[in-house]
């Protein structure tokens, strides 16, 4: 199996329902990581006109991430199974997937495979 970097921007459909999809959105994650498949590092993002300050009480405008997968079809496959796209979180049909690569050290096997 290869594995490739990527970069994914979705944006949201609902911050609504957001609040109540979020547990499962994380437990799925945790599974993901504890299984050292797909998911790097992750978090949620504002709109360009929220400071700081603001983030606190804000709704979210999307979720940006970095992932490990086979192929850009696989990163659709995955992004479909999440919770947040299951639950109307998540646009996918509107996520963006760059091929990315990390500036880091360290193999693009990690933490996925040992």
């Amino acid at each position: 199996m290869t594995l490739s970097e990527f970069f994914v921007i979705v944006p949201s459909l609902s911050t609504e329902k957001h609040a109540g999809a979020l547990p499962l959105h994380l437990a799925y994650v945790a599974e993901k990581v504890a299984k050292r498949e797909f998911y790097r590092q992750c978090g949620e993002y504002f709109s360009p006109q929220i400071t700081s300050g603001q983030t606190e009480t804000t709704p979210y405008a999307g979720s940006a991430f970095a992932v490990v997968a086979e192929s850009e079809e696989d990163v659709k496959r995955q992004l479909d199974n999440d919770p947040f796209a299951k639950e109307g979180v998540w646009d996918v049909a509107a996520a963006r997937i760059f091929h990315f690569k990390t500036g880091d050290s360290v193999p693009i096997n990690y933490p996925l495979q040992q």
